[in-house]
C-alpha cells in the first residue's frame, strides 16, 4: 500500500507565504511519476481547508491499516512557531514545537505540536517506508537578528509578546522542547526537517515562480540520475550542499530510523521505479 499526505498552506491572514502550495503539487507529480504512487493514493490539503482537525483527521486516514512493506509519505510545508505554556498553578513549565494549521491561534486547540506527532507516529510499525518532510521552522524569537533577503520569506511566525515572555522564562528555568528532530529520534520514519532549531527555513522564488528552498532542492536532487538510489543521508548533505552554495543559510536534518535513512527515498519496491534524468 502507498499513500501521501501533502499540506500547503500560504492563506495565512497577516503572515501570508507564496511556494508552499506548489511544494505540495511538485510532490505529487514527483511521486507519481518516479515512485509509484497513483493519484488514488495522495489526499492535498490546501488553505482554508487545512485546519488542525482536517490535518489530524487525514492523518488518521494515513496511518489507519499500516502494514510492513507499505510506503507512506507525510509533507508539510507552511509556518511553524515556538510555543510555551503554563500549568494550572501559572508557572511556565512546558515549550512545544508546533506547526501551523490555517486556524492557528497560538492555543493548543489550533497547533499540532512535537508530542502529538510523537504520540500519531509512535504506532507505525516497523517494516514502513514512512518519510515526514517539514519545510517549516520554530524560531520566530530569532527572526529579528538579520535582515531578509530580498524576495525570501521566512517559514515561521513571530511569537505574540506574551508568548515571547513565557518562552524566554522557560529558558532561564532550563525547559526546551522536545522537538521534531527529538521526537522523530526513536520512531520508524525518516524526518527531513528544513533547518536546524535555531534556523529559519526560506519561502523563496527559483525562476520567477515561488517554492520552499528545501521543497525544491530536495526535489531537484532526487530528480538526478542517481537522487533515488541515493540513501536519504546522502540525498541531504547534497541538499545542504546546495543551499549553502546558492546563499542559503539553513541546514536541513535528517533524523530518524538509521534503516530508512540508510535506504533511498521511499525505496520499498524501487526497483519499479523508472528514472527519468530530463525530471
Amino acid at each position: 500500500m502507498n499513500r501521501a499526505l501533502l499540506v500547503g498552506i500560504n492563506a495565512y491572514p497577516g503572515n501570508e507565504l507564496r511556494g508552499c502550495i506548489n511544494d505540495i503539487k511538485d510532490m505529487a507529480d514527483f511521486i507519481v511519476a518516479k515512485c509509484s504512487f497513483s493519484k488514488a493514493d495522495i489526499r492535498l490539503l490546501t488553505d482554508e481547508r487545512a485546519t488542525k482537525a482536517a490535518i489530524v483527521e487525514r492523518l488518521g486516514w494515513l496511518l489507519s491499516g499500516l502494514r510492513s512493506g507499505d510506503r507512506i509519505l507525510f509533507h508539510y510545508s507552511g509556518h511553524g512557531a515556538l510555543m510555551s505554556f503554563r500549568n494550572p498553578q501559572g508557572e511556565v513549565d512546558r515549550v512545544h514545537d508546533a506547526i501551523c494549521p490555517i486556524d492557528f491561534d497560538w492555543s493548543e486547540a489550533h497547533a499540532i505540536t512535537d508530542t502529538d506527532f510523537n504520540d500519531l507516529f509512535d504506532s507505525v510499525p516497523q517494516g514502513v517506508e514512512f518519510v515526514w518532510i517539514s519545510d517549516s521552522c520554530h524560531s520566530g524569537h530569532l527572526i529579528t537578528k538579520e535582515p531578509p533577503k530580498m524576495d525570501i520569506r521566512r517559514k515561521t511566525i513571530v511569537p505574540p509578546a506574551d508568548m515571547e515572555w513565557r518562552i524566554q522564562v522557560a529558558r532561564e528555568k532550563g525547559i526546551h522542547s522536545l522537538g521534531f528532530t527529538r521526537a522523530s529520534s526513536k520512531l520508524n520514519l525518516a524526518l527531513i526537517a528544513g533547518c536546524k532549531s535555531d534556523q529559519t527555513s526560506a519561502d523563496a522564488s527559483f525562476n520567477g515562480r515561488a517554492n520552499g528552498a528545501l521543497t525544491f532542492y530536495l526535489l531537484k536532487e532526487l530528480g538526478t540520475q542517481v537522487g533515488l538510489k541515493e540513501p536519504l543521508t546522502k540525498v541531504i548533505k547534497d541538499v545542504q550542499a546546495s543551499l549553502g552554495k546558492n546563499g542559503y543559510d539553513q541546514v536541513p536534518q535528517l533524523e530518524g530510523s538509521p534503516v530508512i535513512e540508510a535506504r533511498g527515498f521511499l525505496a520499498q519496491n524501487s526497483s519499479a521505479v523508472q528514472i527519468n534524468p530530463l525530471w
